[in-house]
């Protein structure tokens, strides 16, 4: 297995879960990102805060953070900014895709519980979801 410090170095700024098993993850020096090292051999990095905006930032933006900021520490305590800082936006794309899936899923079992319901006992026997996805065992 590579060393870290030898794998490639991908930057990426996605809101996509990681397509592999994730080996590390660590922050960068001054917590603005966070590096996820992966067994493609990849090294990603992600913006730990993933509604801050890259780059200098004007007078202006930068004072509005910090007053935004200093209204939320104000205001932490109220049960109407707890659940505005608990909500995790979803974009549309990913939303969709996952309501398409679970739609789908849904018809899928829903079929094979029909076959079930509608055949002969003991000719349908129902497959565990592990099991459904090997294609072949070799020993």
């Amino acid at each position: 297995m590579p060393l870290l410090s030898q794998l490639p170095i991908i930057i990426i700024y996605k809101s996509f879960p990681m397509p592999c098993s994730v080996f590390c993850v660590k922050f960068s020096m001054d917590a603005k990102y966070v590096l996820s090292g992966s067994d493609d051999t990849n090294i990603r990095l992600w913006k730990a805060n993933a509604a801050e905006k890259l780059g200098p930032l004007s007078f202006r933006e930068k004072s509005a953070a910090e007053y935004q900021g200093a209204l939320k520490s104000r205001f932490k305590h109220l049960p109407e900014i707890k659940r505005i800082a608990r909500h995790r936006h979803v974009p549309k794309p990913l939303y969709k895709a996952g309501a398409k899936k679970r739609t789908m899923q849904g018809s899928v079992r829903r079929k094979e519980e029909n076959e079930r319901k509608h055949s002969r006992p003991g000719t349908k026997q129902p497959k565990s979801e592990r099991k459904k996805h090997v294609v072949k065992v070799e020993e």
